[in-house]
């Protein structure tokens, strides 16, 4: 995580009509975090604000995907999806920036929700039915959603914000040769599957259980800065991520409770069924997809790892 210069903040700050010094830290700011987060007083109340960094040479295609994960996230809000919806600033813009070299710093702001994180190890099956049934809820409206394959910049017409640049960047990015081997394999097996509407789109493709606010039956969706074009499923197998790690095993060490796994997953997906229907053959490529969240971890998590 690159530190947020005063420079950089203070006009920041001003263009959502406060003062840096009127910023509080919310979240973020670690290593392996993409930005930070503040709350700030607005008309009596308070929002939050997130700032990010891009590097000056890529903040074409950088701002072009944000505004187009903004713009996602502004119709998920509008068709009523429990999501920390992005409020546009006092100049009427879903973000704003401040040059401050060699990065173009960007804020943009969200309303404060109700609820906490739950405990990654607690089963409550109230809430894997809720959790589906969220996840569900997205899906469905992506499926009303224009882009659903990839984001087109305008200015190159290149396709932004699609599997296969995420894949690219991790293949890339992986330090261990016997990984990247498996990471070629994966994209393999992933090239061979359909793409459809009914199993295809625009998806959070983050949700894991660290990354939601429960209120009650109500969950709310956080942190939509991965947000990308993939298969459905994808998410499903993210959300498992807490169970494979604290109850059943199957992420980081072998499974040891299959089980747990299983009744998640009857769970998760009659919430899930309430909303969008993916069927059973979607299911049975799980494990693919547990195996590209795998690589995927491996890969950000390299550093921490040696270490330990």
């Amino acid at each position: 995580m690159i530190p947020v210069p005063e420079s950089a903040l203070e006009p920041l700050a001003e263009s959502f009509g406060t003062a840096a010094a009127s910023l509080s830290h919310f979240g973020g700011g670690r290593e392996e975090s993409d930005g930070v987060v503040y709350a700030y007083p607005c008309g009596g109340a308070q929002r939050l604000l997130k700032v990010m960094a891009i590097p000056i040479e890529e903040r074409r295609k950088g701002l072009f995907c944000l505004e187009e994960r903004l713009r996602f996230m502004r119709f998920l809000g509008e068709h009523g999806a429990h999501i920390a919806f992005p409020q546009f600033s006092p100049q009427g813009h879903l973000y704003e920036t401040c040059l401050c070299e060699p990065y173009l710093w960007i804020g943009y702001s969200m309303e404060i929700v109700p609820g906490k994180a739950k405990k990654e190890d607690a089963w409550d099956t109230a809430f894997f039915r809720n959790w589906g049934q969220a996840i569900g809820m997205l899906h469905r409206l992506a499926r009303q959603y224009p882009s659903w394959k990839a984001s087109v910049e305008p200015t190159s017409g290149e396709e932004c914000l699609t599997w296969r640049e995420e894949w690219a960047g991790f293949h890339s990015w992986c330090p261990d040769d016997e990984v990247k081997l498996k990471w070629i394999e994966i994209k393999q097996q992933l090239d061979a599957l359909p793409m459809t509407r009914e199993v295809f789109g625009f998806i959070h493709n983050d949700p894991h259980i660290w990354n939601l606010l429960v209120d009650g039956d109500r969950i709310t969706i956080l942190d939509f800065d991965v947000a990308n074009h993939h298969w459905f499923i994808n998410d499903i197998a993210i959300a498992c991520q807490n169970i494979l790690i604290f109850l059943s095993g199957g992420m980081n060490r072998p499974v040891h409770n299959r089980e747990k796994l299983l009744r998640f997953l009857d769970l998760f997906m009659a919430g899930y069924e309430r909303e969008h229907y993916l069927s059973s053959e979607w299911l049975d490529r799980l494990d693919l997809f547990i195996a590209y969240r795998r690589l995927l971890m491996f890969t950000v998590m390299h550093s921490w790892i040696q270490s330990q």
